[in-house]
């Protein structure tokens, strides 16, 4: 083994050398790949189908919005069955901004018109706005929007005197499920109520804020001011019909009960025999869900059940940790359970966190279609997993700006893996609807789903080599280096300010993988060399305060990068955009830098 980082003599930041300096001594004898097989095939064994399908019907038997006597008793469940299997847990307490709708009702006064209806959480209550009804046709129809990297959303050329419809004091009707930017794009246009009609005969639970945990000082503008409701299809049929014989004033009433709740947060930890302090996994997945949830998500919190309780079983064969979180405050509350998580632990996070694999969604009855949500360093790793366990290929896509991803200020690399319904067998209908019952859970499946998250976990917990890539970090940020620059028109020049230092820094990750491979690298330290790249790669601006819930692509802080092509120069818009651009051009050139001497520092032993 290589001889350690001296913390007072690297050069690097205090917190880059604690990152590299806190790797744990892991057993001293690597498994063998005969062994790690072995130890996946007991930790699968050891997963019973009916046992998940009991934690499953237990959970699902109540309804759990986010801070309810429903979610508790599922909570209070899951607690029980660790404590009786001797698997320590802690229950956190905390208050979360959350939004529950109530009720609401779409009608045209003095007419038969009163379809079926349900409000969007984060949108307003209203005990009866009325306008004239105008139909803005399709989400894709709608203006130009576009999602600033500060913490303003604004329309496209809102503050340039673009000229965009006046909705002032207008129901707008429009096609497509609730979104966060259209209904704040409504809004800022006039819109005194907006009624979204469903795609498809059904009525989906969804929130319309983008706004990313509790609200805060710096986010709360995003909070919507109107009413939103959402019909379904031919609600949307029937009212369009009346809209083109004559002109239709539109009742809007909604009532929602938003505000501040307590909520539980249960986290279990399983420790790896005799490793003070090791480096950890987080597993996580949201409690709450709406109605029943028995497929959002009852069967993933029974599978992350077992596989605590499985690996505790096994934790004397375990190189690092695994901490499972059962999140509240996802549905109703915007991921507020886990970004509380995030704030209150960031510097343990920081020192011994290794990744966020997330787990939604799985055992859906009728899945047919596998494929992993993956940061590029865990890319190749998770095409691996699935083709073990089911031998099929995938493509991992890069993860968005959704379920509980709220990892990437702290810089750790991101994975879950997907089983899904094919389109043409109705795809996942039932998704955020009162029909996510438990006969949606198929046990086959189910256990199939929770088998590839185990054997993922096995290979990240007790193998040798830690299995991220940083070489394809690297070639992935090297190509949203060139994209952007070309988006820019060659206005921001990224290549030449960055000079040679993405060459280097290739360099630098082929011999860190090639390090890591003979063993003379730990988990902690890849993951000190991929912090700051993925930081960059998925965080616009700021690491410490959660931005929009809204996807912006690689290198999300030069998004904009494109307006210097669009506009020309002396524009106030260029001109507005280029000080963003230059400062984020700034922070790229230190996340390589830093993790330049990151590398340096481990390789060399400074």
């Amino acid at each position: 083994m290589r001889k350690k980082l001296p913390g007072t003599n690297s050069g690097l930041s205090a917190a880059v050398a604690a990152l590299v300096l806190s790797a744990c001594a892991a057993p001293s004898e690597a498994p063998s790949t005969a062994e790690l097989d072995a130890l996946a095939r007991a930790v699968k064994d050891a997963i019973a189908t009916d046992a998940l399908m009991t934690f499953s019907a237990a959970i699902t038997e109540h309804v759990r919005p986010s801070g309810s006597p429903g979610e508790n008793a599922a909570i209070d469940t899951i607690v029980a069955t660790l404590e009786a299997h001797g698997v320590p847990v802690v229950v956190h307490e905390l208050d979360a901004y959350a939004s529950d709708p109530v009720s609401a009702s779409v009608t045209i006064p003095g007419t038969d018109f009163a379809p079926a209806a349900i409000t969007m959480a984060y949108s307003a209550s209203s005990t009866g706005t009325v306008g004239e009804a105008v139909d803005m046709g399709t989400l894709a129809d709608l203006p130009r929007l576009e999602v600033g990297t500060g913490e303003r959303l604004v329309i496209e050329n809102e503050e340039f005197g673009a000229d965009l419809p006046d909705l002032t004091g207008k129901v707008v009707i429009v096609d497509g499920q609730p979104r966060n930017v259209p209904t704040i794009a409504m809004e800022r246009m006039g819109a005194a109520a907006v009624v979204f009609v469903n795609p498809e005969e059904r009525l989906n639970e969804l929130i319309v804020t983008s706004t990313w945990g509790s609200p805060s000082l710096m986010n709360h503008h995003r909070l919507p001011t109107i009413p939103v409701a959402q019909i379904a299809r031919g609600a949307g049929e029937q009212l369009r019909a009346r809209m083109a014989a004559a002109p239709v004033r539109l009742r809007v009433e909604t009532e929602l009960a938003t505000g501040w709740k307590p909520m539980r947060l249960a986290v279990a930890a399983i420790e790896p025999a005799g490793v003070e302090d090791a480096p950890y996994v987080v597993l996580g997945g949201h409690i709450d869900g709406w109605h029943h949830a028995a497929t959002d998500e009852a069967a993933s919190n029974a599978a992350m059940l077992s596989l605590a309780l499985a690996f505790h079983d096994v934790r004397d064969r375990l190189r690092r940790g695994l901490v499972v979180a059962w999140w509240p405050g996802h549905s109703n509350a915007r991921y507020a359970g886990s970004t509380w998580y995030a704030d209150e632990f960031f510097t343990d996070l920081r020192t011994r966190g290794l990744a966020y694999m997330n787990i939604d969604g799985i055992g859906q009855t009728g899945a047919r279609r596998f494929g992993a949500s993956a940061s590029e360093a865990f890319q190749p790793f998770a095409v691996r997993v699935v083709s073990e366990t089911q031998g099929e290929g995938i493509s991992p896509t890069r993860p968005g700006r959704n379920s509980d991803q709220v990892f990437n200020g702290v810089g750790l690399p991101l994975l879950q893996f997907s089983h899904t319904r094919l389109a043409e067998d109705g795809g996942y209908w039932w998704w955020h609807t009162t029909e996510d019952t438990f006969d949606k859970i198929d046990p086959g499946v189910l256990k199939t789903d929770t088998d590839i998250y185990a054997h993922a976990l096995t290979g990240m917990l007790a193998g040798a080599r830690y299995p991220v890539s940083v070489e394809a970090q690297v070639e992935a940020l090297a190509a949203a280096i060139e994209a952007r620059d070309e988006a820019a028109g060659g206005a921001l020049q990224l290549v030449r300010h960055l000079g040679d230092r993405m060459e280097r820094l290739q360099e630098a990750a082929a011999a860190m993988d090639r390090a890591a491979d003979a063993g003379e690298v730990e988990a902690l330290e890849l993951v000190a060399f991929l912090r700051p790249l993925h930081r960059v790669m998925y965080v616009p601006l700021n690491d410490y305060h959660p931005d929009p819930g809204v996807s912006l692509g690689p290198l999300p802080g030069l998004a904009p990068a494109r307006i210097l092509a669009e506009e020309e120069a002396g524009s106030d818009r260029r001109g507005f955009a280029l000080p963003v651009l230059v400062r984020e051009r700034n922070r790229l050139i230190e996340a390589v830098d830093e993790a330049l001497l990151v590398g340096g520092s481990i390789r060399h032993g400074w």
